[in-house]
């Protein structure tokens, strides 16, 4: 029988995490009670979002958290996963069904077919469609990435042809997402991202019409208003903070914004910052739970079709996890970064 492996929090961040901050721990394989199943971890799609979930509850982030902390010390590290059920005793699913859902940094997790969190994982444990393209993509452009990305664009975004987008921290899986989609609505748009590299593939690969280095770039809201000589209609913010507000500035007249992430301040103590007060208002994808099966077959099409794309980095194994995880929030990704820790699923006769 397989070691069952999870990481918990081990000590609460200050600032960026360490890898001291997680805990590996091992011991028997869970065992299924009624109307539960047993899910063998595929992969661990890595979000910048877990790190806020890392801080101790208290009145800078109570309102964000009605039922508690999803994790504290000692508890299991938060995550989205695909895996596929082995053993079952809920009517819902059987042994050999690709399920996605928020079940955290583990090779094995039991659960009931709602999952462990309503509020993270709303739908709770999906059935996943092998047809719908690669299995990783189901916990990118098919999982929750890939949904923020197209309804907060149906939502919020509205593009008409011939608008103007700006995407921050463009290179990442929602950003670039968002971006292609854009570009597909018949819009110019412009992503400011970190680095040279990401800029040049913003543009190379995925066809945007201007990147900006913002790190590099002396004037920012000068280069932002060269790129957008008429002005910006949608601006979809996964970073938050001044480079938000340098963004607003330029918004024409009826211009919309889509704030779906705070990139800049997920590393700061909670005493720089109050997280509920800057959460309020932002774009959450699961107030449309009833939208997903059909979102994800229009993401399936447009990937299938080659239209739209997201590059992954897999590494390899669970002991991989935290760094990766650091890696991500220090920004060194362009597009989705998994861990993978276990085979694919063998095919149905």
């Amino acid at each position: 029988m397989p070691e069952h492996q999870r990481y918990v929090l081990a000590a609460y961040p200050n600032g960026l995490p360490k890898e001291t901050d997680f805990r590996l721990e091992t011991g028997p394989l869970p065992t299924t009670g009624q109307g539960e199943m047993l899910v063998r971890v595929i992969f661990i799609g890595l979000e910048p979002r877990l790190r806020l979930m890392m801080n101790p509850t208290n009145e800078s982030n109570r309102a964000m958290r009605p039922e508690g902390g999803i994790t504290d010390i000692g508890k299991l590290m938060p995550g989205t996963v695909l895996g596929e059920v082995v053993e079952s005793k809920a009517a819902e699913f059987s042994p050999g069904d690709l399920v996605e859902g928020f079940l955290g940094w583990q090779n094995y997790a039991v659960c009931s077919p709602r999952g462990y969190n309503r509020r993270n994982n709303p739908a709770g444990i999906t059935r996943c469609d092998p047809a719908q393209g690669p299995l990783s993509a189901k916990v990118s452009v098919l999982g929750t990435p890939g949904l923020t990305a197209i309804l907060a664009l149906r939502h919020e975004g509205r593009l008409k042809a011939g608008e103007t987008m700006v995407v921050t921290s463009a290179a990442g899986t929602v950003g670039a997402i968002a971006a292609q989609l854009g570009k597909l609505a018949g819009a110019r748009v412009v992503g400011l991202t970190s680095t040279d590299a990401k800029a040049k593939w913003l543009t190379d690969e995925l066809r945007l019409d201007a990147a900006i280095n913002y790190r590099s770039t002396k004037d920012l809201a000068a280069a932002i208003h060269a790129a957008c000589p008429n002005g910006v209609d949608y601006h979809f913010d996964n970073v938050g903070g001044d480079m938000a507000a340098t963004v607003n500035r330029l918004l024409n007249p009826g211009g919309r914004v889509t704030r779906c992430g705070i990139v800049a301040k997920y590393n700061l103590t909670d005493k720089e910052w109050h997280q509920s007060k800057e959460f309020a208002g932002q774009f959450t994808v699961h107030d449309h739970v009833a939208e997903y099966d059909e979102a994800r077959r229009e993401l399936s099409r447009l990937l299938k079709a080659g239209k739209l794309r997201c590059p992954e980095k897999i590494f390899d194994g669970i002991a991989e996890t935290p760094r990766a995880f650091i890696g991500l929030l220090k920004g060194e990704n362009i597009g989705k970064w998994l861990v993978r820790l276990g085979p694919d699923p063998v095919p149905r006769a």
